[in-house]
């Protein structure tokens, strides 16, 4: 590990911690020697993720509960990190609720449920964890969007504008908060071998999607779906003094498949 990405002394909070994407970026910042709380709204599913400290240089993981439905769960979650470590630095945002379908199969309970979860889930963690980084005047942000933000699946259309708010959501903190040494940037993943990519996958078969299966699978220079490591990969950099001079984008990694620039 290059003393540049190293993460030692520095704390980072990763919601949403129980999918893939999470649980390999809060390994990633735990291997950099970040000291780590991973969240999701039942925290016994993050059990085997954590990690105790085993030296000064070392990282750690432990896990909490948050539901980031609920701004109080959100408030205690923010108290029970500063009261443990007295920081916060970096905030890997990776909460999603999957709700795949033909758009006039999803009803309006389910777009509030996508909307509720992920932009104003993001919302309510940032809106908490930003006052401690401009008192401390240094802070780090990363949100997972997707690449349904710039070009929708018919199949995700939910998620595709939750994940279209965000990015907005993030260029809009950037430049209010860069001034104060915080830099807020999204990463948005292409197809990402998981659970959640053959719910896609599945969905998209029938919802009179463009993307069929196979196409979902290769569309992309590179002909073959994204790992959570490769995501996790590009949190680090982003929140490394490798990228000090980034604020305010949206980094596809998706192996070039996003067609619109």
């Amino acid at each position: 590990m290059t003393s540049d990405l190293a993460l030692h002394g520095q704390v980072a909070w990763v919601v949403g911690a129980s999918g893939a994407i999470g649980r390999a970026v809060a390994g990633a910042l735990a291997d950099a020697g970040a000291q780590v709380f991973a969240s999701s709204r039942q925290a016994r599913t993050l059990e085997p993720l954590a990690r105790p400290a085993q030296g000064t240089r070392e990282g750690c993981i432990e896990v909490l509960p948050v539901d980031v439905t609920s701004t109080k769960s959100v408030a205690a979650a923010v108290r029970q990190i500063m009261d443990s470590a007295g920081r916060i630095d970096i905030l890997v945002n990776t909460t999603t609720v999957p709700r795949f379908g033909a758009f006039e199969t999803l009803g309006d309970e389910q777009w509030w449920e996508v909307l509720d979860t992920k932009l104003m889930g993001y919302v309510r963690t940032l809106r908490a964890v930003l006052p401690v980084m401009a008192a401390q005047q240094y802070g780090r942000v990363v949100n997972i969007t997707g690449r349904g933000g710039r070009q929708p699946t018919a199949a995700h259309l939910p998620g595709s504008c939750a994940n279209a708010a965000v990015n907005l959501l993030t260029k809009g903190l950037a430049d209010s908060y860069g001034a104060r040494n915080i830099r807020v940037n999204a990463v948005a993943p292409g197809p990402i071998r998981s659970d959640r990519l053959d719910q896609l996958l599945q969905a998209s078969a029938t919802a009179n999607d463009r993307d069929a299966p196979g196409q979902l699978r290769m569309a992309s220079p590179i002909q073959r779906p994204g790992t959570p490591q490769d995501v996790a990969d590009a949190v680090l950099y982003l929140i490394s003094p490798r990228s000090d001079y980034i604020t305010g984008i949206v980094l596809q990694v998706d192996g070039g498949g996003t067609v619109t620039l």
